[in-house]
Parts: structure tokens; sequence; C-alpha cells
């Protein structure tokens, strides 16, 4: 990385250690291979002794980090899926077989209870929420979300339809404050 012509930073997640960390130095492939490592997809990439996972689980955005290098105006481009927020009324005890039967079902009207990979999946972005939305807080910030809410973390698959979303979005005239929405 320091051989780059222009500044470069990854960060990741050290599941060893607990923190996020930045790096700077080092061979790139190791570090973005890292920061791309959802857990029970691909393993943690060892790295001194540390296992180092994808970096958004502590902070999405890493603008923070960009303002202590001294950067004036950043701008922050949330791709991040949204989390499904069906309200859920299971009560305080689940049966497994009514689950199961509900999961099977097409014709029930009752949403159904998270999995055990889709709560493992909120847990970890929980600390990478409040990063985020100290980032959209911060001075000289450019926040801007494409609309991508349809599209999961993991649908690689509609690459093409994705990178399409974007590109418009980045080509589309800025809003002013006259137009409705927010000003990115």
């Amino acid at each position: 990385m320091e051989d780059f012509w222009l500044e470069f930073y990854c960060n990741t997640t050290n599941i060893s250690k607990s923190r996020s960390e930045i790096h700077t130095s080092g061979y790139v492939w190791r570090y973005v291979r890292a920061s791309m490592s959802l857990a029970g997809l691909l393993p943690p990439l060892c790295d001194n002794g540390s296992m180092l996972l994808d970096g958004g689980y502590i902070d999405n955005l890493t603008v923070a980090h960009m303002k202590s290098l001294g950067a004036d105006v950043i701008f922050a481009v949330d791709v991040g899926s949204l989390d499904e927020d069906t309200p859920q009324a299971f009560g305080d005890s689940l049966s497994g077989f009514w689950a199961t039967f509900n999961r099977w079902n097409p014709f029930s009207g009752f949403p159904n209870p998270p999995t055990l990979s889709e709560i493992q999946s909120r847990l970890a972005y929980v600390s990478s929420i409040d990063a985020l939305e100290r980032a959209k807080n911060t001075p000289g910030c450019r926040y801007m979300r494409p609309p991508i809410d349809p599209y999961g973390t993991l649908d690689f698959a509609k690459f093409e339809e994705i990178y399409e979303v974007g590109y418009d979005y980045g080509m589309a005239p800025p809003l002013t404050s006259s137009d409705e929405g927010t000003i990115c």
C-alpha cells in the first residue's frame, strides 16, 4: 500500500482484540480480502496472530478517520443494505413446529421469525449504525445514499443492475433545497 501513488488505507475489524484497525502498509490483497470477509461466508484473515474481518462491522463509513487525516470535504456513499424491520409479535416463546410450518406456508400472513444467521448479521453491524449516524452529521461530509434499498448485501448476481442504479444516481443533477428530499 505504501507504494501507491495516492494515499490508501483499508479498515478491518480485529475480532481477536475487539477493535477496528486501519491498514496503511502491507500487501493490498490481504487487507482488502480481510475487509470483505463476512463472518460465516469467509474465514477471518490471520494477521500477526489476530483474526481480521470486514471493517464495516464497526465502521462502514470511515469519515472520522478521513477527518483525522485532514480531509475538509468527504463524499460518503452509503451502499449498506437495510435490515428487515417488520414488527414481530411471536410472544415470549416460540414453537419450532409453528416456525417451520410458517416458513414453508406460502399462504401465511405472519412474518417469519428471524433465523440465527439473520440475527447474527444484524448484531454484527449494530455498532456500525452509530458510526453512520455520526458520519452524517460530521461537518464537511457530503452523505449520499443511492436508491439501492431493494438489494441485499449478497445480491452479487444483480451486479449490473445495481451498477446502473448507482451510475444513474451519480449522474443525476444534485438536489436543491426547493426539490423534494434531502440535499446530498
